[in-house]
């Protein structure tokens, strides 16, 4: 077997890393700054593009050579991606909390070039292996990627020179939220729930990016197509719940939990969307159904990431295991803190009480990720005392 088709080639720790830990800067400054902040729109931009897009374009880095058993190709490339990242997040947020919709537009195109570039390294990373589903999920979701960001910088440019946008604002959500996030969480999803849970739905990642790129097309033209997004989202929760029935019970089951809470949001947004409650339906998917699978597959895939690169450096019997890495019981108080943060929005949207349990997620969260890194090798009562439980 050749060196780029070895399973063992993970990329370098260092390329999804350095992702991850700009969106996690961003998100605590995020939430420290919805304390005092009130321009929606650049907090909401701070989140979904400074935050979880970050977050799920330097983890497709490892993603996609992982699944295809391919070398990445070009990994200096990915960190001048990183650095459009930063500079077109600080440009967009800037942009939209002064109103000055040139800035947003340069954002947009930093943005823009730094997508461009992760393909061209994804692209020349995939022809090299074996693509499955989870990886051309992830090829769909670019897709409705591209056409999201060249909308908004159309509308930023369009802003900017006093020009009205009609409904070309709900395409932009539409294409975003629903084609780029649906399709690409639904592949992952799928993909971690047979890593993690031992239960394999992967042949469901074809048929689901397919559903989901109909009902974002209908959603965006035909009235009553957002009904579809609400199927869509439904049949998602159904074929999580029928999971959970076949799981091994002898695994974590955070992975299983998280997953359905996302569903869940992402049924919850659907039919506020249908209700034409365009508002609350993207407060809902941003942070129920998009925030909660980044806040939750992170604990999964960064311990993996680092747990991969000791166990070459040391071998696998001298470190932790990533059960170990990943501590149940933080995962939980992660996901009720979080979840509540979202809730406690929703019925007080100007109080303090939702920034401060979203500050309080976002603590632990580091503190749950932190012990990867931290970890040593544990003791043998340790040892075989998890094996028990």
């Amino acid at each position: 077997m050749s060196e780029h088709r070895r399973p063992g080639g993970a990329p370098p720790p260092a390329v999804p890393l350095s992702f991850v830990g700009l969106a996690l800067a961003t998100m605590g400054a995020s939430i420290v700054w919805s304390f005092f902040a009130s321009q929606p729109l650049a907090l909401l931009h701070a989140f979904v593009v400074g935050v979880f897009l970050t977050t799920a374009l330097g983890l497709l880095y490892q993603f996609v050579p992982v699944v295809s058993m391919a070398k990445l190709q070009l990994p200096s490339l990915a960190f001048v991606h990183l650095a459009l990242a930063a500079a077109g997040t600080t440009a967009l947020v800037s942009g939209f909390a002064t109103l000055d919709f040139r800035l947003v537009a340069l954002g947009g195109t930093l943005h823009g070039v730094g997508l461009l570039i992760e393909i061209v390294v994804l692209v020349a990373t995939v022809v090299r292996g074996h693509p499955p589903a989870p990886a051309r999920a992830a090829a769909a979701a670019f897709g409705w990627l591209v056409l999201t960001f060249a909308i908004g910088i159309w509308m930023a440019i369009a802003l900017g020179r006093g020009y009205g946008i009609g409904s070309v604002l709900t395409l932009h959500a539409i294409f975003g939220i629903a084609g780029f996030f649906g399709t690409l969480i639904g592949g992952i999803t799928f993909r971690l729930l047979r890593m993690f849970e031992r239960v394999d739905r992967e042949v469901h990642v074809a048929p689901w990016a397919i559903g989901i790129g109909a009902a974002t097309l209908a959603a965006a033209f035909i009235s009553y197509g957002r009904w579809l997004l609400v199927l869509a989202a439904g049949a998602l929760c159904i074929d999580l719940f029928r999971i959970a029935r076949v799981r091994n019970p002898a695994y974590q089951r955070e992975t299983l939990f998280y997953g359905i809470a996302s569903a869940l949001g992402a049924l919850a947004a659907a039919l506020l969307f249908a209700a034409h409650r365009e508002a609350d339906s993207v407060f809902c998917a941003v942070w129920f159904f998009i925030g909660t699978a980044i806040v939750g597959y992170l604990q999964r895939i960064v311990p993996f990431i680092w747990w991969v690169r000791r166990a070459k450096a040391e071998g696998a019997k001298n470190i932790p295991t990533l059960g170990d890495m990943n501590n149940s019981r933080l995962g939980y108080l992660i996901l009720a803190a979080w979840l509540a943060a979202g809730l406690v929005r929703v019925g007080d949207p100007g109080g303090a009480v939702a920034p401060a349990l979203a500050l309080l997620a976002w603590g632990l969260l580091m503190a749950q990720l932190l012990r990867a890194f931290t970890r040593g090798r544990p003791s043998v009562v340790a040892s075989q005392l998890q094996e028990t439980q």
